[in-house]
C-alpha cells in the first residue's frame, strides 16, 4: 500500500503472501518495485530451516523459492542495481553471507548459491541470535554484525587467605 501521497489512505491493503502453516518475515521490495522477498518458516516445524522467496508485489501468487529449505536462511536483502540476492546462512555450521544471482528464480535457471564472507570460528562470527544480527548492502560495501567470543579458564591460589 502506498506509505505517501493522497493515495496512502485511498487504497485499501492487498494480502500478497500468506499461510496459516508460516511465518513470513524481512519483506523487502526488489529495486525496481516489482518483486517482494521474504522468509518463511513453519511454525509448527522442530527442524532448525526456513526458506527465502520471492513473489510479485502487484497480485501475490505463487511463491518462487529461492533457497532450498534445508538450513537456516534469514534476512534477505536485494543487491542495490537488483541484479543478486544476500542472505544469511548456516548451510556450513556457522552463518555467513550468501549471495544467488537473482534471476535464477524468475528464468528457472539452476545456479547455485556463493559464499561472499567466511566467518567459521566463535572467535569472530555472525551472531546467532538472529534478531540480535543486521545485514544491509549499498552499491560497493556490505555491512554484517559480527559478534566475538573468548573464554578464559582460571584458577585461583591461595583461597585459604
Amino acid at each position: 500500500m502506498p506509505a505517501t501521497g493522497s493515495d496512502a489512505t485511498a487504497k485499501a491493503r492487498k494480502l500478497i503472501a500468506g499461510d496459516s502453516r508460516t511465518n513470513l518475515w524481512q519483506s523487502r521490495y526488489s529495486p525496481n518495485g516489482r518483486w517482494i522477498l521474504f522468509e518463511a518458516e513453519e511454525n509448527k516445524s522442530k527442524l532448525h530451516q526456513s526458506t527465502i522467496y520471492v513473489t510479485p508485489a502487484t497480485v501475490g501468487g505463487p511463491w518462487r523459492r529461492i533457497t532450498e529449505s534445508k538450513h537456516w536462511d534469514d534476512k534477505p536483502r536485494w543487491s542495490p542495481d537488483g541484479r543478486s540476492i544476500y542472505y544469511l546462512s548456516d548451510r556450513k555450521g556457522f552463518f555467513n553471507v550468501w549471495g544467488i544471482p537473482s534471476g535464477s528464480p524468475f528464468t528457472g535457471s539452476k545456479c547455485d548459491p556463493f559464499q561472499v564472507t567466511n566467518f567459521d570460528s566463535p572467535k569472530r562470527m555472525v551472531a546467532d541470535v538472529m534478531p540480535a544480527v543486521g545485514l544491509s548492502l549499498t552499491e560497493d560495501k556490505l555491512i554484517v554484525t559480527v559478534a566475538q567470543r573468548a573464554g578464559s579458564i582460571w584458577i585461583l591460589d591461595d583461597m585459604d587467605r
